[in-house]
């Protein structure tokens, strides 16, 4: 096994473990509410459906193991209720300490009069909250960042050039048609340079390839579109993703590079690196150095893109002075370093610009894009659906 399948397999079971640690407490606050606030009809029905709920994980696993099929309400039921669960237990401890208060510190039982109301009431507050507070990302355009990038050496005849920026569309992922629409009118809008993709466009099954090439297949950049695959493309259609992605209008490159010209006569050699997901599917899937960055020549300016920001390491680094990626939605809850979020408790680099500490690629930088989609639950606190523009310009000498 892979270091980095390794690395997934510790976090899935990890998360596994929680959720059902989640479970057991709300559990147990459920049978400590009294009856006169929960009829035991009602309780007797939480009681079973939490029981269900613990025992979900295990279609999860045999069907991550392909033993039960993938049903796609299962999966929206789980991430769903993790999430339920976990914010009724953040806003659930400050409601059993404001309960204790109010009541002088007199009951030190938790379960015990008031305090489990406490904690039910600030559970079903604080959960309600992060909702509404979700509410913006649904209905609002994404935000639109703006950012100039200058880079030592660059061919003067690419300063302003832009590029568009684009990840994690999961068409049909609990946003519909109007809504894919509005963020094409708006790339249509900006109107770059270079629009370029990162994976993860299809979210559960071939169909939304079709609605991806209805709403996005007519949208090009001025001087090209380029497109790399994610892991979702790879769980959805497995080996034939790149085939049937390429027949939708997807601008692929899979372990290839692409040289894009300016009107005035600039280059930008523009390298696709395929997703390691691929690589559970088919020898000649996955990620490939080799073979990308095969026809890159000395002097040019290397544009990379790649689906996970954990490839942006060693010899990608050092050859690409600009990487592209995606894949972790910055948590969608939280904000951009220096900021927290989700995201920045599995990915190093979660979110937005970094730039390269080794020498050997000094001035090289890395955009994780937060993403326009969903994955697990429509829900994005602070870390909104974004698209992001950057401008190339040349560094001034000191």
């Amino acid at each position: 096994m892979s270091v980095r399948r390794s690395r997934f397999m510790r976090v899935l079971w990890g998360a596994l473990a929680l959720y059902e640690i989640l479970n057991l407490l709300f559990f147990a606050l459920l049978r400590a509410l009294p009856s006169s606030l929960l009829p035991g009809a009602v309780k007797r029905a939480g009681e079973a459906a939490g029981i269900l709920a613990m025992i979900l994980p295990l279609w999860l696993i045999l069907s991550f193991r392909e033993i039960l099929p993938r049903v796609r309400i299962l999966s929206r039921i789980f991430f769903l209720w993790y999430f339920v669960l976990g914010t009724f237990l953040i806003g659930a401890l400050p409601g059993m300490m404001l309960a204790v208060l109010a009541r002088g510190g007199q009951n030190a039982d938790p379960y015990v009069g008031s305090i489990p109301e406490g904690a039910l009431a600030g559970g079903l507050l604080f959960t309600g909250a992060i909702f509404v507070l979700s509410l913006r990302s649904r209905f609002l355009p994404p935000r639109i960042i703006k950012k100039t990038l200058a880079f030592e050496g660059l061919d003067p005849r690419l300063a302003g050039t832009t590029i568009l920026h684009l990840s994690d569309l999961h068409v049909g992922a609990w946003q519909g048609e109007s809504r894919l629409r509005t963020f094409a009118d708006m790339v249509r809008t900006l109107s770059p340079d270079i629009l370029a993709i990162t994976g993860d466009v299809v979210d559960h099954r071939e169909e939304e390839g079709r609605i991806f090439e209805r709403i996005f297949s007519p949208l090009s950049g001025k001087i090209g579109t380029v497109a790399v695959l994610g892991n979702h493309e790879y769980w959805t259609l497995e080996k034939e993703a790149a085939e049937i992605m390429r027949r939708h209008g997807y601008p692929l490159l899979k372990n290839e590079s692409r040289l894009l010209v300016t009107s005035g006569g600039g280059e930008i050699r523009v390298v696709g690196i395929d997703d390691p997901a691929g690589a559970d599917y088919a020898p000649d899937c996955g990620p490939d150095l080799d073979r990308a960055l095969g026809n890159v020549r000395a002097g040019e300016f290397v544009l990379a893109l790649v689906h996970q920001p954990t490839l942006w390491e060693g010899r990608l680094c050092e050859a690409a002075h600009l990487t592209l990626s995606g894949h972790t939605h910055g948590g969608q809850i939280g904000g951009h370093p220096p900021f927290p979020n989700l995201a920045s408790l599995f990915f190093r680099h979660s979110a937005g610009l970094f730039s390269s500490s080794d020498s050997a690629s000094h001035g090289h930088v890395l955009h994780v894009s937060a993403g326009l989609g969903y994955y697990g639950i429509p829900v994005r606190v602070g870390m909104v659906p974004e698209m992001t523009l950057l401008t190339l310009l040349p560094a001034e000498r000191r």
